[in-house]
């Protein structure tokens, strides 16, 4: 996940033109009105057009159906987009559709009064809940960039709470008051409870940042962001939630718990 801030750099320094549409790559539409707009994202889909990614993206489509509203509010607006997902995590992503919308929900981000929370399988027990803060740094360490825990690195905040426990696993929901690159996944691993199917974080270990190894996450790694909620530029709020995608339905169940039940706890 990235912050807003984060997005927003990094269209400023790619000096990312208009973004391609491209009908090809499907999303679905969570909410949409005037102003806002919400979409899931699959796992292994990337966000928004990089090196290697210039039509394929999230952004690439969500242009084929919302380009009208999003190309002009221009690169120094983002082209609406609000925040971002790692290619690995698949659920919300959130745009603006107009500039005081952009601006209200931007503002929003950046002051910590949007709430996203996550869905995730971790290996082992976990207690009921807790807070991890631990500070972390963005760095390019082989083929990847990656995030390492450093004292000196930027404030992380990642809050868990554990839903279900069966089989050496369990099910968790995290809500995160920062938006560091790979935060949740860098603080269940640092926790000893690294997220399955997480090639990439396990445990103490240093990240492995072979390229071969994080596409294997980008197909099999179980975290999504299931809710969000956000102050909405007309007043009052927005809650908006995507169920979780098959697989991670599916290991739910593999662990003998309901899906629906877990969730409603």
């Amino acid at each position: 996940m990235r912050s807003a801030r984060g997005v927003a750099e990094y269209l400023v320094t790619s000096g990312m033109p208009v973004p391609a549409s491209n009908p090809r790559v499907t999303f679905d539409t969570v909410h949409v009105d005037g102003e806002v707009l919400v979409v899931a994202k699959p796992r292994g889909r990337v966000t928004l057009p990089g090196r290697g990614h210039d039509r394929d993206t999230l952004l690439n489509g969500v242009f084929a159906e919302y380009g009208a509203a999003l190309a002009r509010l221009g690169a120094r607006r983002d082209y609406g987009l609000l925040h971002r997902l790692d290619r690995a995590t698949s659920g919300l992503v959130a745009f603006a559709l107009t500039a005081p919308a952009y601006d209200s929900l931007r503002d929003a981000f950046s002051n910590r009064r949007v709430e996203k929370s996550y869905l995730t399988i971790v290996e082992g027990a976990p207690r009921g809940e807790g807070t991890c803060r631990l500070r972390l740094r963005q760095m390019r360490r082989g083929d990847l960039l990656v995030s390492v825990p450093d004292p000196a690195g930027v404030d992380a905040v990642t809050h868990w709470r554990v839903l279900g426990r069966a089989r050496g696993r369990s099910l968790v929901v995290c809500r995160i008051e920062t938006g560091r690159l790979h935060q949740i996944r860098v603080h269940l691993a640092a926790l000893g409870h690294p997220i399955v199917g997480d090639t990439v974080y396990r445990q103490a270990n240093d990240p492995d940042t072979r390229a071969s190894v994080a596409r294997s996450a980008d197909r099999s790694l179980l975290l999504h962001a299931w809710r969000l909620r956000l102050p909405h530029p007309s007043g009052g709020f927005l809650d908006v939630e995507a169920p979780p995608p098959t697989a991670l339905a599916d290991a739910v169940r593999e662990l003998g718990l309901d899906p629906a039940k877990a969730l409603r706890a």
